[in-house]
């Protein structure tokens, strides 16, 4: 069945928005690496890591929480643009809080850190529905 290439635009808002929210996320975890450096850590060692994360100043907490909320947002929103299918959205919000409950399991966070890597992609991916519309007929597509 031909769907005049719909399918392909949900396929490639999914992707571009899941692209969009890691390398976001990524910025965001480096901004915090560049002010807050790790000094002599040994990042092989999961016991040194914990340690470190437990003792790293607020600030760089925010700033990665901060991450966890505008990257699905800017995915999701990314995704419901271009195919302006509802679920593709979700989709981006629910791989990027599946990563960040993996990486919770990983490296320990604090407990407020860990109910944000949950709520925050969320609100993130329900913030994206809220403020996307659908495109005009000859609407640029990020314009």
């Amino acid at each position: 069945m031909l769907d005049g290439g719909y399918g392909m635009k949900k396929v490639f808002g999914v992707v571009a928005g899941i692209f969009v929210a890691f390398l976001l996320v990524a910025a965001s975890d480096g901004i915090s690496s560049a002010l807050f450096p790790l000094v002599d850590v040994d990042t092989a060692d999961p016991s040194v890591l914990a340690a470190y994360i437990a003792a790293m100043p607020i600030a760089a907490k925010l700033i990665v929480a901060t991450g966890w909320l505008i990257a699905p947002l800017a995915g999701a929103w990314l995704a419901l643009r271009i195919a302006d299918w509802v679920p593709g959205g979700w989709i981006v919000t629910v791989v990027f809080l599946a990563a960040g409950v993996m990486n919770q399991f990983a490296l320990p966070h604090p407990l407020w850190m860990q109910v944000c890597a949950v709520g925050l992609p969320l609100l993130g991916g329900w913030a994206a529905e809220r403020i996307h519309r659908k495109p005009y007929p000859g609407e640029p597509l990020l314009g």
